[in-house]
């Protein structure tokens, strides 16, 4: 969408804004549109979406439904409220202890700044506490808790924030090792029963490792939890996504259009909506995954070892009374393997993309008997 702009005052030497960036589709988080960004000094105007773009961080996130303003006066208020954080903060910090008799006040305002997700100056009260009664057993084990839950949210987010190296296969795997530790370490967080100013961010995390390493009932579990925490839209996106893990697609596709019907704008929502169709409509038909007898999550191993017995028993040979269903029976099985068991075509059919026809059927037609070609191997079914 062409957005109309109107060119304002020049910007200051030391303006806090960097830029207008534009986005598409009505909507903050859709495709970046860098033709139409513009300076921060330029009316941004109805009909426009995007985000300002300011020296410490983004300003006003809109979609076209909003008032003319400037990225100008958007960061600058930015800045502003910074400032009166920074300050309010400076303030708790340079306060003085008032250590007269008022163990249980320390003690208090800790619990205080750990419910409002202020672990620092939590722990530092906790400690004056403790220097006035080392014994103080509720004021020990707050401490206690609230260090291990710095520390764990300190690894959490080293490990998260790391950047993964490598290329294909290599960088895939470094990612997946990535998400498992991550997630071993959010379920550590969790269990500490943090204060829930914490809870939403730690659920919605560990839905996505759960999601991403393919957890199916693990994923849901979280992410219903999160929703419970955080009734957004992303929320709901999480949710639409572990649903599809658990092949529960009509639920899947009921959460996506409440996804859509809170921001009609949103592409996450409308993919997720168009691929959860698509999944509902196929499951009426074909499921690899029912006819392997795995679930969406299964791995390289467990669909391997699916295929090998299922091939086994529905080989033609062992079924000589009804040879003709078993022969069907059998290249459905190796037809399920030979699409699960290669990635990117595995991909495409979870995204409910069509993979009939693909090259490796002629592969097999050419190899001859009941060969499987497979990432440059042959699997073959050996009888005893």
């Amino acid at each position: 969408m062409l957005a109309v702009w109107a060119v304002a005052a020049a910007a200051l030497d030391e303006s806090p804004c960097v830029s207008w960036r534009q986005t598409a589709g009505c909507s903050p988080t859709g495709a970046r549109e860098p033709s139409f960004d513009a300076p921060c000094g330029s009316l941004v105007a109805r009909g426009a979406s995007g985000f300002c773009e300011c020296r410490f961080g983004r300003g006003a996130a809109v979609d076209c439904d909003h008032p003319p303003f400037t990225c100008e006066e958007s960061c600058a208020q930015l800045e502003r409220d910074i400032q009166r954080r920074r300050e309010a903060r400076r303030d708790d910090d340079d306060a003085p202890f008032d250590a007269d008799g008022s163990l249980a006040k320390l003690y208090t305002r800790g619990k205080g700044f750990y419910v409002m997700g202020n672990t620092e100056l939590a722990l530092r009260h906790f400690r004056e506490a403790l220097k006035l009664d080392p014994e103080h057993k509720q004021c020990k084990a707050e401490y206690k808790q609230a260090k291990k839950l710095a520390k764990l949210l300190e690894k959490i987010e080293q490990v998260m924030g790391k950047d993964v190296e490598g290329k294909g296969r290599q960088k895939a795997l470094e990612r997946e090792e990535q998400y498992e530790e991550a997630r071993e370490l959010l379920a550590s967080a969790l269990e500490l029963l943090p204060p829930s100013v914490y809870r939403a961010s730690l659920y919605r995390d560990l839905c996505i490792c759960n999601t991403k390493t393919r957890r199916p009932e693990d994923a849901l579990k979280v992410c219903k939890q999160h929703q419970n925490h955080d009734g957004s839209i992303a929320s709901k996106l999480l949710l639409g996504e572990a649903l599809l893990l658990n092949s529960e697609f009509e639920e899947s596709v009921n959460v996506y259009r409440e996804a859509v019907a809170l921001d009609s704008h949103s592409q996450e929502a409308r993919d997720g909506l168009e691929k959860a169709e698509k999944l509902l409509k196929r499951s009426k038909e074909v499921d690899y995954y029912n006819l392997l007898n795995v679930s969406r999550g299964a791995t390289a191993r467990e669909l391997k070892r699916a295929y090998h017995k299922l091939a086994v028993e529905y080989h033609p040979d062992k079924n000589p009374d009804d040879r003709e269903a078993a022969e069907t029976r059998f290249k459905a099985v190796a037809q399920a393997y030979e699409v699960l068991s290669d990635e990117d075509l595995r991909k495409k059919y979870d995204a409910g993309e069509d993979v009939t026809g693909n090259p490796g059927d002629q592969q097999q037609q050419q190899q001859g008997g009941h060969w499987m070609h497979h990432g440059g191997q042959h699997v073959h079914v050996h009888f005893q």
